[in-house]
């Protein structure tokens, strides 16, 4: 297995997107002449599938053929298949299940080998609750360090990254979740309220089990020095399920 293609054997994970080539050999095949008394013909047939750890496919089977005339000095000939497969996005970490299934269509004989690749992602259970994991605070849009501590001034522009879990999955992997905030001064009143931030909604191919999220609140140059919090409500819209959590930062 590889990362690229022709590239060295890669023993790390493979994330969501990415692409894994693989290359094998194919020992023992027999080979038949056939009734023109032509040079003997090797016909293979090979099959690749790749599951994850709940044995859902990640990629669709890719099928091929190995069909090849063999001169005298080719007995010793062993044909050669290179392959690659596709990641979707949405991947968590874990290892995934390789299969590659041969057939000898002259021997008429099957045989198999079992691999394993290992997966990038985050960790998340399949029976995890609804909820948004691994929220952090920074200090413009794009992604970077998390703040430590989650401080800013008046005037600046709070940003956070965060994804949303554990939601229902309906016909076709359907999901529908969004999230709404209220923000709260150090007094405890409620400084801004939006019922429906963003919303997420869609379909694919392999399940989605977390949704990337990005929110930003937009501080007024006259705030006050303290202690805020930002009350996170987040609604799965196909199990009718809602999560709160609360997160702080501070106006310097």
């Amino acid at each position: 297995m590889s990362d690229s293609d022709g590239g060295e054997r890669f023993e790390g994970r493979f994330g969501s997107g990415e692409r894994v080539f693989l290359r094998f050999s194919i020992a023992g095949a027999r080979a038949i002449k056939g009734d023109d008394d032509k040079d003997p013909r090797m016909r293979l047939r090979y099959t690749i599938r790749l599951t994850d750890a709940s044995l859902i496919p990640v990629a669709k089977p890719l099928s091929g053929e190995v069909v090849a005339d063999l001169a005298p000095e080719d007995k010793k000939w062993q044909p050669r298949v290179n392959a690659e497969i596709e990641l979707p996005t949405g991947l968590i970490k874990g290892q995934a299940a390789l299969l590659i299934e041969l057939e000898d269509q002259v021997a008429v004989t099957r045989t198999s080998l079992r691999s394993e690749i290992a997966l990038a992602g985050p960790a998340i259970a399949d029976d995890a609750p609804l909820t948004a994991t691994n929220f952090y605070f920074l200090r413009q849009e794009e992604d970077g360090p998390p703040l430590d501590p989650a401080a800013y001034r008046a005037g600046d522009t709070v940003w956070a990254r965060f994804s949303m879990i554990g939601f229902a999955r309906g016909e076709g992997n359907r999901y529908a979740v969004s999230y709404g905030l209220e923000a709260f001064g150090a007094d405890g009143k409620s400084l801004f309220r939006q019922e429906v931030a963003a919303e997420q909604q869609g379909d694919s191919a392999y399940p989605r089990r977390y949704l990337p999220s990005v929110l930003s609140l937009q501080l007024t140059k006259d705030l006050a020095k303290g202690e805020y919090l930002i009350r996170l409500h987040v609604l799965d819209t196909m199990s009718g399920k809602r999560a709160l959590s609360e997160h702080r930062f501070t106006v310097e």
